[in-house]
């Protein structure tokens, strides 16, 4: 506990003001990209490619010729990537902040190269496909290299907004590890976004890690720790800025998206036990199921739009 406390206390304080957060994220940057480049794939990111390509052989959510956003593309652009492995498409990278690293997105892409090669239900085109452009990715030496490579465009838009982008503008709106550091407040606007920049019967895949984040800092913390605090509470000792955390739940996710005019067509969650962990009064009605889940990812289609055929290529 005394390491939480003790990461709480340094995220704020990097929080403080606007120089503060700068120098933070340089230095997250600089350490993060020495890190990626150096050790293996997290587990959780190629769980993320076999989802994709279970969904996309499933579902028609991506064919050739498709565009995309991945939202809060961060260090690796690692959804829209693997996507472009996998399909001909063009995909735009939308962030708030710049904190991308080109030698730790090298770094992956070349440990994803087995799993293409010998670890996926690929079909024998996008085999023949996501094998050499990985190859041309490791290769490489500027992100404008590489957006030349893969029809990629990059934007960072502070405020987050998606107005600039145009109605029925995508066919799929996709992120990784990202919602859950979105202001609680904004959520309904940037899903009603969403829905608007989607092609009719478009989609969304979302993977959201609703765990203590300060928990990772500290093994012997329950990972759902802070649904032992008050709001007052939370937002005084632990919230922070660089890297914020909305405490948002299974439940309240799946509502906000059905509200924005989505339907959901696949749910995944992973729980942790939470026995004799002490609720504040704020989460004392929510399902056990929801304060239990530290992992929610979900497939969902815009609805009130014609359905994609399933066959069709």
């Amino acid at each position: 506990m005394l390491k939480y406390v003790a990461v709480a206390a340094a995220l704020k304080t990097m929080s403080a003001g606007p120089q503060m957060r700068r120098f933070y994220r340089m230095l997250g940057n600089q350490a993060g990209n020495r890190r990626r480049m150096a050790g293996p794939v997290p587990g959780f990111y190629m769980d993320r490619v076999r989802r994709v390509v279970r969904l996309t052989s499933q579902h028609p959510i991506v064919r050739d010729g498709d565009r995309i956003l991945e939202l809060g593309t961060g260090w690796l652009h690692w959804e829209a990537m693997t996507l472009r492995l996998l399909f001909d498409i063009e995909a735009v990278l939308f962030d708030v902040w710049d904190n991308r690293q080109l030698g730790g997105l090298k770094h992956y892409a070349g440990q994803l190269l087995p799993l293409l090669r010998d670890g996926l239900d690929l079909t024998p085109a996008q085999r023949s496909r996501a094998i050499p452009l990985a190859e041309k990715i490791l290769r490489v030496e500027s992100f404008d290299e590489l957006y030349s490579l893969l029809a990629f465009r990059y934007v960072v838009h502070p405020d987050g907004s998606l107005g600039q982008f145009a109605d029925q503008s995508f066919q799929l709106v996709v992120s990784g590890g990202v919602l859950e550091h979105v202001k609680r407040e904004t959520l309904p606007r940037l899903f009603a976004e969403s829905n608007r920049v989607l092609q009719p019967g478009g989609w969304m895949l979302h993977s959201i890690d609703t765990s203590d984040h300060l928990s990772h800092y500290d093994a012997s913390v329950c990972k759902k720790k802070y649904l032992s605090y008050s709001e007052p509470t939370w937002k005084y000792l632990f919230e922070n800025e660089v890297q914020y955390i909305n405490r948002v739940q299974r439940g309240e996710w799946l509502a906000l998206f059905q509200n924005a005019g989505f339907e959901l067509v696949e749910e995944e969650s992973r729980q942790v036990d939470i026995t004799g962990l002490k609720l504040a009064p704020r989460w004392a009605t929510m399902p056990p199921h929801d304060l239990a889940s530290t992992v929610v990812r979900v497939a969902l289609r815009k609805s009130g739009g014609p359905a994609r055929s399933e066959t069709a290529q």
